[in-house]
């Protein structure tokens, strides 16, 4: 019988393209901020660029922990059907 608690969890291309889009989110709000130091006025952060990373530090946030979590509750679920089955297979065995 197979035991879905032997696959390792590759991240298929949806996980691949959320991080991705993570990533990248969060790279062009620190870009930002540096940016915006050198910008004039010199040395001071606009209060639109911090809103910016903010909301960014956000997203990201919620897209990875999404993904965290639904991820985390798929792994529960098959391992209580494989468990399940598992009973039912050795009663079925020891019945016979």
């Amino acid at each position: 019988m197979h035991n879905p608690r032997s696959d390792m969890h590759l991240p298929g291309i949806r996980e691949i393209i959320l991080y991705g889009i993570a990533i990248i989110c969060q790279l062009t709000a620190i870009t930002a901020i540096f940016l915006s130091i050198y910008i004039e006025p010199k040395g001071e952060i606009h209060s639109s660029i911090l809103t910016y990373f903010g909301i960014t530090c956000g997203f990201c946030g919620s897209i990875l922990g999404i993904s965290t979590h639904y991820s985390n509750e798929l792994t529960k679920f098959k391992t209580t059907i494989f468990d399940s089955l598992k009973e039912d297979y050795e009663k079925q065995e020891n019945s016979h």
